[in-house]
C-alpha cells in the first residue's frame, strides 16, 4: 500500500475492553495537539500544512494517499468551489480539507450513513465536532442519511435551492450499484465545467475498493477526465475526476 494511505478499518478501532477508553483518550489528545499545531502555524503553510493536519492525526485522518490528496487540493485551489458536496465523510478528514479549500462563503454538504462499510459512518458526537469545521461565512450541512434515499436527495436539493454544485466528491457506498447510483442521483446537480471526483479507482481487494474501479472505467470513457494515482499496485485509493464540459 502506498505511503500515506490509511487502512479502511484501522486495527485500533477494532480493539475492545479496557484499551477502548484509553485509546479514545489518546486519540482525542492527539487530535487536540494536531489541531493546536495547525492553528498556530500549519494553516500558514498553505496546502502542505493542511495535508500535515489532515493526514497527521488519527481522529480526523483522511483515508488518502498524501500525493493524491495534494494533487486533488491543487485542483481545488485552482478554482475554489463555492458550492460543494461530499458523499462519505467518515472521520472527517476530507470534509475539513474541503472547508479549507472552498471559498469563505461556500455552501458545503456532507452525506454519510450513521454506520457503514468501507470506513463509512460517524457518531452524533463527531457531528458536533464537524460543525466547527466551517470557517468565515461558510454554511455546512451534515446529513447522516442514506445518499440513495429520495428524502436525502430532496434535502440536498432544498439546501441548494436551485444552485448547481461546483464540486462533488463520491466516496460512500463502494458497491458497483451504490457508486453508480450516487453518480446518477447527484451528478446532474453539478454545473457545466464542474468537477466530480471518485475515490478508490485503483484495482484491489473487494473489501478495499468494492465496485468503484469497474464503474470508474465505464464512466471515465464518457467524459473528459483525469486520474491521480501514486502506484497502480497499491491495492486501493487513487482519485479519478470528471469534468462536465
Amino acid at each position: 500500500m502506498a505511503e500515506g494511505c490509511v487502512l479502511k478499518t484501522p486495527i485500533a478501532e477494532r480493539r475492545t475492553g479496557w484499551l477502548g477508553p484509553v485509546g479514545k483518550v489518546i486519540r482525542g489528545w492527539n487530535a487536540a495537539r494536531c489541531w493546536a499545531r495547525y492553528l498556530s502555524r500549519g494553516r500558514h503553510d498553505g496546502l502542505s500544512g493542511l495535508l500535515d493536519f489532515t493526514l497527521g492525526n488519527h481522529f480526523f485522518c483522511a483515508m488518502q494517499v498524501r500525493s493524491e490528496l495534494r494533487a486533488l487540493g491543487e485542483l481545488l485551489t485552482s478554482a475554489p468551489p463555492t458550492c460543494a458536496m461530499e458523499i462519505g465523510t467518515a472521520r472527517g478528514g476530507t470534509l475539513f480539507f474541503l472547508t479549507r479549500l472552498a471559498t469563505p462563503d461556500a455552501t458545503i454538504i456532507s452525506v454519510d450513513l450513521p454506520a457503514g462499510r468501507f470506513g463509512g459512518g460517524y457518531s452524533s458526537a463527531r457531528r458536533r465536532v464537524y460543525r466547527r469545521f466551517s470557517r468565515g461565512a461558510q454554511q455546512l450541512y451534515l446529513f447522516r442519511e442514506d445518499s440513495h434515499s429520495p428524502e436525502t436527495l430532496a434535502h440536498v436539493k432544498g439546501v441548494l435551492a436551485g444552485r448547481a454544485l461546483d464540486y462533488l466528491f463520491i466516496d460512500g457506498d463502494h458497491r458497483y450499484e451504490g457508486v453508480r447510483q450516487d453518480f446518477e442521483l447527484y451528478g446532474p446537480l453539478v454545473r457545466k465545467g464542474g468537477v466530480i471526483a471518485f475515490h478508490d479507482i485503483v484495482d484491489g481487494p473487494h473489501e478495499n475498493v468494492g465496485g468503484v474501479p469497474r464503474f470508474w472505467k465505464e464512466v471515465s470513457a464518457r467524459y473528459a477526465h483525469g486520474e491521480i494515482v501514486a502506484d497502480r499496485k497499491q491495492g486501493s485509493c487513487g482519485i479519478g475526476w470528471l469534468s462536465f464540459e
